[in-house]
C-alpha cells in the first residue's frame, strides 16, 4: 500500500513564496513580483484535497514598494506576523484572519446615488466589554474593511458591499460603537494622489490605468481594453478618481463604478463584469409603499434642438404626445453638442432626447420589503390591482437598511430612464460634455 501526502504544481512566477493555512481551512500564498511588490494567492482545499487546486489572484497585499526578504510565520486560529524591509526600513507586518461580528451589529444602513461612484455605509455596533473598540485596542479602526452579508435561512448570501472605515466612535456606558465608512472607490481613490507617481508610461492604455489601481492599492479590480496605446501624466495634486475619469470620459461610454461585491471597474458600461440593470416588480401597499411623488416640468419641452458649432449643424426633433402634461407648442430644449459630432450623430442625439422627455417629470419615493439586490439604474415596475404592470423608471438613489429596528429598503425612482437607458439629465450632460482633461497630459 502506497499513501501519498505531498502534491506538488505550478502556480505561478513570484519570488520568496510564503504560505498560511488558516482556520477557514483557505491556504493563502503571499510572494514579491518581479517589481518588488506583495501580492497574495487564496485557494480552498475542498474537503481538504490538495490535488487539483484552483488558485485566485487577490492582488496586491502591501501598499510596500521595493519589498526585500520577506518572512511570515502563522499564528494558530489568529492569523499571519512577518518581517520584511521596504523603502529604506524594516517592517512588522501581521496578517489578521477576518472577524465575524454579525453577533455584534445593531443596525445600518448602505447608501447608493446615482450621481456618484461613492456609496456610504453607516452602522452601529455593540462594545460588550470593550471587544471592538477601546483606549488601548481596535479591531474597527479607521481603514478597516467591511464585508456586509446578507442571508435568509439556507438561501444563498447576497453581498451588500464592502467598505472601509473612516470613522468609528464609542460611547459609554451604551457600549455602542458608531462606524462610518466608504467604498473602495471613496476610500482608495477619491483620498490618494499621484504625488511623485506622476508618469505611467506602458504601451497600452489598459497597462496604465492597471497601474493605477495596483498604486491605489485596490486589492479587487478589473480594467476593460480599448485598444488605446496612450501613455500618461498627471499632476501630482490630481487624485486617482480624477486621473482616471479624466482618461475615460476620453472614451465613450466608458465609466468607473464599484460592484456589490466590492470589484472596481474601469471598463465599457456595457461590459459585463458590472452589475447590469435588472428588473424589480413591487406591489403598492403590499411590498412598498410611496411616501412621495414630484412632478416637475423644468427639463420638459415640445421639441428639441441639437446644434454643434463644429462643424455647423443643427437638428430639431419632435416631442411625442408628452404623458404627464401637455407643453406650450414653442417650448424648445437647446443643447449644444460636442465639438466634433457628425449630421447623424445630432440627429440620434435629438430623437433620443425628444423620446426621454415624453416620459420624463416624475420622481417617485418608496420604501418597500428588503431588496438586496436592488441597485442603482434598475428599472422598477408597480404591479396593478386588475394583475398589469406599470413601468415607473430606474433607480436613482436607494438605501438598504438592515439590523435589529427591521429591515427595508428605500429608493427613489426617474420616470425618464428605463433598463439599460439613460436618463433625461443623463443624455443632456453626456451630448454636451467636453472632456474634463485638466492636470492630465495623455500622449
Amino acid at each position: 500500500m502506497t499513501l501519498t501526502f505531498e502534491y506538488t504544481m505550478n502556480i505561478g512566477a513570484g519570488l520568496y513564496p510564503q504560505a498560511i493555512h488558516s482556520k477557514d481551512n483557505l491556504l493563502r500564498i503571499f510572494y514579491l513580483t518581479p517589481e518588488q511588490t506583495v501580492s497574495g494567492l487564496i485557494a480552498d482545499p475542498v474537503l481538504g484535497l490538495y490535488a487539483d487546486l484552483a488558485f485566485e489572484s487577490k492582488g496586491r497585499a502591501s501598499p510596500d514598494d521595493a519589498v526585500s526578504l520577506p518572512s511570515l510565520k502563522r499564528v494558530a486560529h489568529y492569523g499571519g506576523y512577518g518581517f520584511w524591509s521596504a523603502e529604506g526600513d524594516h517592517r512588522f507586518v501581521m496578517f489578521m484572519m477576518p472577524t465575524d461580528i454579525s453577533k455584534a451589529f445593531i443596525d445600518g444602513s448602505a447608501g447608493f446615488s446615482i450621481g456618484s461612484e461613492v456609496s456610504q455605509l453607516s452602522c452601529t455596533l455593540l462594545n460588550i466589554r470593550g471587544e471592538l473598540l477601546n483606549r488601548f485596542r481596535a479591531l474597527v479602526t479607521p481603514g478597516t474593511k467591511m464585508e456586509l452579508y446578507f442571508t435568509l435561512g439556507s438561501a444563498e448570501e447576497v453581498t451588500l458591499g464592502i467598505f472601509y472605515i473612516d470613522r468609528a466612535s464609542v460611547s459609554y456606558p451604551d457600549e455602542k460603537v458608531s462606524v462610518s465608512a466608504r467604498n473602495a472607490i471613496g476610500k482608495l481613490l477619491k483620498e490618494q494622489t499621484f504625488d511623485e507617481n506622476t508618469t505611467f508610461e506602458a504601451g497600452a492604455l489598459i497597462d496604465n490605468m492597471t497601474a493605477i489601481m495596483e498604486l491605489a492599492g485596490v486589492e479587487d479590480y478589473f480594467v476593460g481594453d480599448s485598444g488605446k496605446a496612450w501613455r500618461l501624466r498627471f499632476d501630482s495634486d490630481v487624485t486617482l478618481l480624477d486621473g482616471l475619469k479624466r482618461v475615460i470620459s476620453l472614451l465613450p461610454d466608458w465609466k468607473i463604478d464599484e460592484t456589490q461585491n466590492g470589484a472596481v471597474g474601469v471598463a465599457a458600461a456595457t461590459d459585463p463584469r458590472f452589475d447590469q440593470p435588472g428588473v424589480f416588480s413591487f406591489e403598492r401597499d403590499k411590498t412598498c409603499w410611496s411616501y412621495s411623488i414630484e412632478y416637475d416640468d423644468s427639463d420638459a419641452a415640445s421639441r428639441v434642438c441639437v446644434t454643434c458649432k463644429e462643424p455647423a449643424n443643427k437638428v430639431y426633433a419632435e416631442v411625442p404626445f408628452g404623458k404627464w402634461w401637455i407643453q406650450p407648442a414653442h417650448r424648445t430644449l437647446y443643447v449644444e453638442a460636442a465639438d466634433g459630432a457628425s449630421l447623424s450623430e445630432l440627429t440620434d442625439m435629438a430623437q433620443e432626447l425628444a423620446e426621454s422627455i415624453a416620459i420624463s417629470g416624475r420622481l417617485e419615493s418608496f420604501v418597500g420589503i428588503f431588496t438586496p439586490q436592488l441597485t442603482l439604474g434598475d428599472e422598477v415596475h408597480i404591479e396593478a390591482s386588475d394583475g398589469g404592470e406599470e413601468v415607473i423608471g430606474t433607480v436613482t438613489d436607494v438605501t438598504h437598511n438592515f439590523g435589529k429596528s427591521g429591515f427595508y429598503t428605500s429608493f427613489t425612482v426617474d420616470s425618464g430612464g428605463r433598463k439599460a437607458k439613460s436618463r433625461l439629465s443623463d443624455l443632456i450632460g453626456k451630448a454636451s460634455e467636453t472632456p474634463n482633461t485638466n492636470g492630465v497630459e495623455i500622449y
